[in-house]
């Protein structure tokens, strides 16, 4: 089971990488004339928070080892 002090921290990581790399994918989107895509904007905030429990739970199984 995932602690409240993981998710926070997942949940921060996200937030943070998720906005640098929604800038980057949809800066015309978010400044400019273009049309925003929600799914692809709400997976960019998906990926980091995914990319962080796998990571933590994998070095936790590699410590264990």
């Amino acid at each position: 089971m995932l602690c409240k002090q993981l998710m926070f921290k997942a949940l921060t990581v996200s937030v943070v990488v998720g906005t640098i790399l929604l800038i980057i994918n949809q800066y015309d989107a978010l400044f400019g004339h273009s049309e925003l895509r929600v799914l692809p904007a709400v997976l960019t905030y998906c990926v980091p928070f995914i990319v962080f429990i796998a990571g933590k739970i994998s070095g936790d199984k590699e410590k264990r080892k």
